[in-house]
């Protein structure tokens, strides 16, 4: 009965929704649907008007879906040119960086979405990427079409972001650890399981990485991954400094 009733508090949202220092804008996977970035983007201003606000990636923005080159000039631009937009780094981003660094012990990325952001490139494997040196050669292929530039901008990406007591990642945080203590695999690659704990220093979390049908709340986080690059249906949750529950904006299917 006891256990019960402590893991049923665990599991409980905090007492208050979060509060960052200003309206914030967190936008799940991407995945290189520019389509959607464009039609989120145009979302985002049209509801924050001219209110100063966060607008913050939670990463993934190459593989799977058809534009993950010109995705990453326009995130890359927009990081540049506006001081209150941040690129999280997601696991897929990660594995295309470190398939350039290590090609051939990082060859299984090409099978999980990576064969997508070649193609994004114009670039096709000469040969089976298992082939002895194919993964080398295609790797030097496609870091020269990256460019020195947009990869050391991929290179350098925020694993967390936070403001107030909302903190951003692309996976999940292990809740008992400070954020300045995270594992970068726990960031990037964990999954929620069938019990899922809010952060001992009661802090939320808004996450992507691990599909949901529709965006959700639970213990604390929010999961805003709605599989935008075979669904259509890219999500952002807002939260207000005010403290309001968290409400989404999210793209339609093309008719």
């Amino acid at each position: 009965m006891i256990l019960r009733r402590l893991l049923s508090r665990r599991e409980a949202d905090p007492p208050q929704p979060p509060r960052p220092a200003r309206p914030t804008y967190a936008v799940g996977d991407l995945h290189g649907r520019l389509d959607l970035l464009e039609a989120m983007l145009e979302a985002v201003a049209d509801d924050a008007g001219e209110a100063p606000h966060d607008l913050v990636f939670l990463g993934d923005y190459v593989d799977r879906g058809p534009d993950s080159a010109a995705l990453l000039d326009r995130l890359k631009t927009l990081d540049e040119a506006a001081a209150h937009v941040t690129c999280l780094a997601g696991n897929h981003d990660r594995m295309l960086l470190e398939f350039l660094g290590d090609p051939e012990t990082a060859a299984h990325w090409l099978a999980i979405g990576g064969q997508e952001t070649v193609y994004s490139y114009g670039l096709l494997p000469g040969r089976a990427a298992s082939d002895e040196g194919e993964a080398a050669h295609l790797a030097a292929r496609l870091a020269g079409a990256l460019g020195g530039d947009l990869r050391a901008w991929l290179a350098e990406r925020p694993l967390w972001w936070r403001s107030g007591d909302l903190v951003a990642v692309h996976a999940l945080t292990d809740p008992e650890k400070p954020m300045e203590a995270q594992d970068p695999e726990t960031l990037t690659w964990a999954r929620p399981g069938r019990s899922l704990v809010a952060r001992t220093d009661g802090a939320w979390v808004v996450h992507g990485h691990t599909i949901v049908p529709e965006p959700r709340v639970r213990a604390g986080h929010v999961a805003v991954d709605t599989g935008a690059w075979r669904s259509g249906r890219l999500t952002a949750a807002v939260f207000t400094p005010e403290g309001a529950p968290p409400r989404f904006l999210q793209t339609r299917p093309a008719d």
